[in-house]
């Protein structure tokens, strides 16, 4: 099985919920960003979460995954994946996982990764909509093949 690392954006401003940190909301008995990273350590061993704006809180939310501040945060969302795929070069794979997707299904990813383990490093997996087959979702795994890509991404796109 090919070593895929989950990197999780969690560095946000949360600018669009007037001032509060919609990663540290409650969700059941964690946090929204704690929800995530529970899910995702229930299929993968290496999980990342990229912090910034309340690190400090974030991390302890996310406790026992490792993180790794990004000190560009401000400049959106692709600096953060740039920081969380260069943290990581010997990995086959790279699993984004945005901080806010509480309901993240462990059986999707199971899913991916087995869609993954099958096409190999030159791949892209994302879950697709039911009620829109033509769209793709998140979170989405990339082969190795473009981690040079990824480590480029700046600004607020993923």
């Amino acid at each position: 099985m090919p070593l895929v690392s989950a990197i999780v954006p969690a560095a946000g401003l949360s600018s669009r919920m007037g001032g509060e940190n919609k990663l540290l909301r409650r969700w059941g008995t964690s946090t929204v960003v704690g929800a995530v990273v529970r899910n995702l350590l229930g299929c993968l061993t290496d999980v990342l979460v990229v912090t910034g704006h309340q690190a400090d809180e974030v991390r302890t939310a996310v406790h026992p995954a490792p993180t790794l501040f990004n000190p560009r945060y401000g400049e959106g969302l692709g600096t953060s994946i740039a920081a969380g795929v260069a943290a990581r070069p010997g990995a086959d794979g790279y699993l984004i996982a945005l901080g806010d997707m509480p309901g993240l299904s462990v059986d999707v990813v199971r899913s991916m990764l087995s869609r993954f383990d099958e096409a190999g490093s030159n791949a892209i997996v994302a879950p697709i909509y039911l009620s829109d087959p033509a769209r793709a979702g998140h979170p989405v795994l990339f082969g190795s093949a473009y981690r040079q890509e990824l480590m480029q991404l700046t600004g607020d796109r993923g």
